[in-house]
């Protein structure tokens, strides 16, 4: 019996240990090889984590709605650009893998995200089209080669990345892509974070780094709208 007794709290502070080390693990930006930017001087804008299970204002820790809709507007700004321009559109969907990260966002977080969920799709209102689709199972886009494959394909060595959380997928895949040299483009008008307090200080660290803030104006006239996805 007291064997048992001890048993238990051991197994919950092994649970626990796990769970910090699984989020930790989950977050952590990725690293890879260099890219040549000289050979790469072309731009794709990466749209993040804008699924169904993390923008509808019914979902537990819902963005404000005027927040979301304003994002949506300058987003979809970028996505005519894009498209009109022959810039890749990649939209990056989360999906979490493994029995007890699912379990875990299951009873934490109503499932968003989870394997079994019928919100990953991305969002609807994203008007326009999107080139490429990739779903990752960690927070940094390029924990995911394909990612890194398709970007080669188009000679990209410029991003702009848009869409949720600026703290946390947004930020990792930032990281992510500073780690192998790319040129990374944000802006609050584009970037969602359910702590503007917090996104300010990521932000900050993120311009530090060497992240351009700011993307561009959105009323630029046509012919120069390839100006706009090319901020450098």
């Amino acid at each position: 019996m007291w064997s048992a007794l001890l048993i238990i709290p051991i197994v919950i502070v092994a649970l626990i240990a796990y769970t910090i080390y699984g989020h930790h693990r989950h977050l952590a930006a990725s690293t890879g090889a260099p890219i040549e930017t000289a050979l790469r001087p072309n731009t794709a804008l990466l749209i993040v984590d804008l699924q169904e299970d993390f923008t509808s204002d019914t979902a537990k820790n819902a963005y404000p709605a005027d927040r979301l809709q304003n994002a949506f507007v300058a987003i979809n700004d970028l996505v005519e650009t894009a498209n009109a321009t022959d810039i890749p559109v990649i939209s990056i969907r989360q999906k979490f893998d493994g029995f007890y990260i699912n379990l875990l966002v299951k009873l934490l977080n109503e499932g968003r995200g989870g394997a079994s969920s019928d919100g990953l799709a991305l969002d609807d209102r994203i008007d326009g089209d999107v080139d490429h689709d990739i779903v990752k199972s960690r927070a940094d886009a390029f924990h995911e080669p394909e990612l890194d494959r398709v970007l080669a394909r188009h000679n990209i060595g410029k991003l702009i990345i848009v869409g949720l959380d600026g703290d946390y997928c947004v930020n990792a895949t930032i990281q992510g892509a500073l780690n192998r040299g790319y040129d990374v483009s944000i802006s609050d008008a584009t970037t969602l974070a359910l702590n503007p307090e917090s996104w300010l200080k990521t932000k900050s660290r993120l311009i530090a780094a060497g992240v351009h803030d700011g993307i561009a104006k959105h009323s630029a006239p046509k012919a120069d709208q390839a100006k706009i996805l090319d901020p450098a």
